[in-house]
């Protein structure tokens, strides 16, 4: 049965990840196969041949952490005879590899310091060196083991095959010391016993490092078996359940709201006269502003608009957070998905094109060609199409730029269509604007003149409160210049905190939304470290995910499930979400460039690699129930609403 959680893949350095004394033996080599073997794995460090003398780089790490455990030093009756038997006990009862791991290492300890006091040239300073480089490789795994349970709270188990290794490795020990013990009377080492004992005792040694590579190689092809195994069967009740439900929140942008009365008044005014102007040559009215400003509010309110006038029409909404709504793959098939809804011909034109069976490999300007050009040809009827955050269409490989270069070409061919476009003026879409024909480039600055809008939100939000304490937000407002989102996020703190004052004390300090972000984090998350632990745990799977999955999905990958819905309900002012069956969406693109700043958000710097790994663990142990059988469904109400932080563990 495959493991619940990654264990000792890590733990045991696959792939390699040396210590520094591994490296320092890195170069030393030998014959014997079965000890070649052994090396290629971390976890039983490098070739034994040479032994330095060294110290061991992870003693201070490991009494620090692995306190308590029953050492053989403490259990040994005398200080010159050394009992093994706790040892074999430890590694006859253990249940995973840390005692019996432990215990070893005390064992070696122990025979090193008796040694030491005793030690001689020629093979007697060569057992110490070995036992030095035996204790360094078991500490190391030790270490490694430790650093991964740490990150998903599993230990891995104590598999018979290494078990018995170990036994054998522990007896060799003991026999090895009894051996020692009689070296003044016994046998000398010229005589060639001691070496041979020696040998014998590095080939065990290296049998055991040997079993536990296999164990843990085994381990990981089980995990990668498992995936592929049931990988269609987590896709379809993990990821895909709600897929037409999240592909319609990210594409075409349904989180936003639209306008409040009164607001952006001149902005939609001119949007409406550049599209219902026959004579305009600017097929294209270009909305570029600094983030936060409201530029997705007024084109969700466009959007509603034309579509209560029944217009043809679509939206495509870039976003940072799913690998499809960053990129224009699937841009030409969603906008004419939508226009086909609307126009029984067009839909008859795009099917014609769609019947094609390798369209999906066509390059972007043959698809939207064929998906948007040619069916609105056959039309000959006014049509919209809203380009929402273009600045969020990923361009490092040139799909921004490459899609501009389409739209801009195919302009002419198609007189009837109007594109709105909204986005951040980044140098190349400020640049495209600017020099293209047909192209109206503005900003809320050129279309309002002033921010009087934010005060009005501020207004209409806080209309219940004091004069005072409202002239106070207005104050602060005043240099939030223009950041609609801004404003947002400070009136729900503002609402749901129980010290106003101090709260508005925190907002004047700094008015930006790094300053902001950081002010919900700390007011939403309790300060103690488990809870904060816990609420980067969150933040890392929901930033990770390659498109948003609802509470009850993310619980089912989580390592912590209880935890998902009490921090997401505490995060409220930054994340959105409506019931357990809807998607976690972050408030702004913003919010995800703080957190995935270390210099920005600084304690609450997001690691999307610990993100993927929670992620990935949870999908294996997903799948691994899936294989059980019944049960293994994701369901909407798996686990009750809890509040915050009040069960987590």
């Amino acid at each position: 049965m495959p493991p619940k959680r990654k264990h000792s893949a890590e733990a045991a350095n696959l792939p390699p990840k040396r210590s520094r004394l591994s490296n320092l033996l890195e170069s030393h080599e030998r014959d014997d196969e079965d000890q070649i073997i052994a090396s290629e794995a971390s976890v039983s460090g490098p070739p034994s041949s040479s032994y330095p003398d060294t110290s061991n780089p992870h003693e201070d790490y490991i009494s620090q952490n692995f306190n308590g455990a029953p050492t053989f030093s403490q259990v040994s009756d005398r200080s010159d005879c050394l009992n093994f038997t706790p040892l074999n006990v430890v590694i006859a009862e253990g249940n995973d590899l840390f005692s019996p791991l432990r215990a070893t290492c005390d064992a070696l300890q122990a025979v090193i310091r008796m040694e030491t006091e005793s030690i001689k040239n020629g093979e007697w300073a060569r057992l110490i060196k070995m036992l030095r480089f035996h204790l360094a490789t078991v500490e190391n795994q030790l270490v490694k083991l430790d650093e991964d349970r740490k990150i998903d709270g599993s230990t891995p188990p104590f598999d018979s095959a290494v078990k018995e290794s170990l036994q054998s490795y522990a007896s060799k020990l003991k026999d090895i010391y009894n051996f020692t013990k009689n070296k003044e009377t016994d046998t000398g080492p010229n005589s060639g016993v001691l070496g041979k004992r020696l040998q014998d005792f590095e080939d065990t040694f290296a049998n055991y490092t040997k079993t536990l590579h296999l164990f843990v190689a085994r381990r990981v092809e089980q995990m990668r078996n498992s995936l592929s195994q049931a990988g269609s069967v987590l896709m379809n009740n993990a990821m895909n359940a709600h897929s037409s439900r999240a592909e319609d929140i990210n594409v075409y942008g349904v989180q936003h709201r639209q306008c409040l009365p009164g607001t952006r008044i001149k902005t939609l005014d001119a949007i409406r006269h550049w599209e219902n102007d026959e004579n305009s040559t600017d097929q294209m009215f270009c909305l570029l502003d600094f983030a936060g400003s409201g530029k997705s509010t007024v084109s969700k309110h466009m959007d509603l608009e034309w579509d209560r006038g029944r217009k043809l029409m679509a939206r495509f909404f870039f976003s940072r957070d799913t690998a499809e709504t960053m990129s224009t793959k699937r841009f030409c098939s969603v906008v004419a998905n939508k226009f086909a809804s609307r126009d029984e011909t067009f839909k008859e034109v795009m099917r014609e094109f769609e019947n094609q069976p390798d369209y999906g490999s066509l390059s972007l300007e043959q698809q939207f060609d064929g998906f948007i050009v040619d069916p609105l040809k056959a039309l000959n009827r006014r049509a919209i199409l809203i380009i929402d955050a273009l600045d969020e269409c990923d361009n490092e490989h040139g799909h921004r730029d490459r899609l501009l270069e389409v739209i801009s070409n195919h302009l002419s061919a198609i007189p009837h269509l109007r594109v709105l476009v909204t986005g951040r003026p980044e140098l190349d879409i400020k640049q495209w604007a600017i020099t293209t024909a047909g192209v109206r480039c503005t900003n809320f600055f050129d279309l309002e003149g002033n921010n009087d809008d934010v005060g009005r939100y501020i207004e209409q939000r806080l209309r219940n409160w004091p004069s005072s304490l409202q002239a106070r937000v207005y104050d602060i407002v005043e240099r939030a210049e223009g950041v609609f989102i801004w404003a947002r996020i400070a009136c729900d703190l503002l609402c749901k905190t129980k010290d106003v004052q101090a709260m508005l004390a925190s907002l004047s300090e700094e008015v930006t939304l790094d300053h902001l972000y950081t002010i919900a984090l700390e007011q939403s998350i309790p300060k103690d470290k488990h809870s904060r632990r816990v609420a980067v745990m969150v933040l890392e799977m929901v930033l990770a995910l390659q498109r948003p999955l609802s509470v009850a999905e993310v619980a089912q990958l989580s390592p912590n499930p209880e935890a998902i819905e009490a921090v997401v309900n505490s995060l409220g002012s930054i994340l959105l979400y409506k019931d357990r069956g809807d998607p976690i969406r972050l408030i702004h693109a913003t919010l995800r460039e703080y957190l995935t700043s270390a210099t920005k958000s600084g304690p609450w710097f997001i690691q999307l690699g610990r993100g993927h790994y929670f992620l990935a663990s949870g999908c294996i142990d997903l799948a691994t129930r899936a294989e059980q059988g019944p049960g293994s469904d994701i369901e909407e109400d798996t686990f009750k609403r809890k509040e915050p932080f009040t069960e987590m563990i």
